[in-house]
């Protein structure tokens, strides 16, 4: 029995924007490592982002200011040929099986971990600090944390409230909030679900525990720049920090304060050398970086005369009876069909 048009198509989706996914995202590696110390982090957060996207854009993408077009013409050549029936079926079962899989886990820890949070009522010292911001607290929690969506929760460790606050108390709410107005909880969300649906390419993950370290990174900037002329102590917060870090690690599924032992590392190196930059700077920067990427990388499809010898050469094999996808004969008629210039394929 022959598998539904639909499972076929995005067979042919799924493997020409997954190969040209793999491609942007060995990029973005290769930028991460050689600049993550020099650039700002929504730069190299804007790489990411673009090349997780990759994913879920059409692989025939084309633009004619595209640099890529070299890389994704075999991709798409790859995707022309598709398994039997039977193994698209297959494939079909054990992609949906590792998304649902996936978002299960992903819902079942957050709702367990919810579930232990207590909520607080701050002492006098602390309310002032925190005014309008819904606390809370779990068993064992080393540094503060946020969590939630609708409603973030600033979790502190039980013992803080039990003293007055100090700076280094303070830095580290500042970095938390940050979190909470730069909108990372909302992202971290949207990066789980990017995950759970491509679960079965390991650069997807890498790409998700980036777009966190990232994010670390970028709320250290925005605390620096909140405390100007204080700043120096905001990096002798995190050394202790990260000594505290070696004897009580954090809580893998927070945004907490204190996060890996490596990136704590870079971290410090960064506010070793940091020079600030207007926030108005670097948010235009990142914006001008993520149009002319979308411009020039993203689409990966060859230009329009390429794009109509491919279409001719899909529906020639076709004709004479060479397996292919449903999206490709499709897309190879629609080709044609919208260039008056095209000869009749016979089709």
């Amino acid at each position: 029995m022959a598998a539904p048009s639909w499972i076929a198509e995005g067979w042919s989706w799924a493997v020409a924007s997954s190969l040209q996914a793999t491609l942007l995202l060995c990029l973005a590696w290769i930028a991460d490592r050689l600049l993550v110390r020099r650039v700002w982090p929504q730069l190299l957060l804007v790489l990411w982002l673009l090349a997780l996207a990759r994913f879920f854009l059409p692989p025939g993408l084309v633009s004619p200011l595209s640099v890529t077009t070299a890389l994704g013409e075999p991709t798409l050549a790859a995707a022309a040929s598709a398994p039997a029936a039977g193994g698209l079926r297959i494939v079909f079962a054990l992609w949906f099986a590792g998304a649902l899989v996936c978002s299960a886990v992903r819902m079942a820890r957050r709702a367990r971990l919810g579930a232990r949070i207590v909520r607080l009522e701050p002492a006098p010292d602390w309310r002032r600090l925190l005014a309008g911001t819904r606390l809370g607290t779990l068993p064992g929690l080393g540094s503060p944390a946020v969590f939630g969506l609708f409603r973030p929760t600033l979790l502190l460790p039980g013992d803080w409230l039990a003293r007055a606050p100090t700076a280094r108390d303070r830095h580290a709410l500042l970095h938390e909030l940050a979190h909470v107005r730069r909108g990372d909880l909302w992202l971290d969300e949207l990066c789980a679900f990017v995950r759970a649906l491509v679960w079965f390419h390991p650069l997807a993950w890498v790409a998700v525990a980036r777009i966190h370290a990232l994010g670390e990174l970028a709320c250290d900037e925005a605390v620096t720049r909140t405390l100007g002329s204080e700043a120096r102590g905001y990096r002798d917060t995190l050394v202790l920090a990260a000594r505290a870090l070696l004897t009580r690690p954090a809580e893998g599924s927070l945004r907490a304060f204190l996060g890996h032992p490596n990136a704590m590392v870079v971290r410090i190196e960064r506010l070793e050398r940091a020079v600030q930059r207007p926030r108005a700077l670097v948010h235009g920067t990142s914006t001008i970086l993520c149009f002319a990427l979308a411009a020039c990388v993203l689409p990966m499809a060859p230009h329009s005369a390429a794009l109509r010898a491919r279409a001719r050469a899909v529906l020639a094999a076709e004709r004479e009876g060479a397996l292919q996808s449903c999206l490709s004969v499709h897309a190879a008629a629609l080709v044609l069909a919208a260039d008056p210039a095209s000869p009749p394929s016979g089709h």
